[in-house]
């Protein structure tokens, strides 16, 4: 995905990986990597944490509001995979 800035300074981020496994880097233009987002490992029982539950890492002098703006647009752009109820599929987010 290709996220740009329209403000003064015109930056432009790539964003590669898969967010369903919350397995993503974040490059600016230069191709270094400016953040990372990557599912939790618990480390007293070596364990990988539910899909809900990740680390976003962010290097210095990275904006970590825009940052966690990011993260936000890829989940919903990501959406929740729909819940099996018996024979019947229901989405979350869809109300009777």
């Amino acid at each position: 995905m290709e996220v740009e800035v329209y403000d003064e300074s015109g930056k432009e981020y790539t964003i590669d990986g898969d967010f369903s496994l919350r397995s993503c880097l974040i490059y600016d233009t230069e191709k270094r990597t400016v953040a990372e987002i990557k599912r939790k490992v618990d480390m007293s029982t070596n364990v990988m944490l539910g899909r809900d539950v990740f680390t976003l890492e962010i290097k210095p002098g990275f904006d970590g509001a825009f940052a966690m703006g990011l993260v936000l647009v890829l989940d919903q752009i990501n959406g929740d995979d729909p819940v099996e109820i018996g024979d019947e599929q229901v989405h979350p987010f869809v109300e009777d």
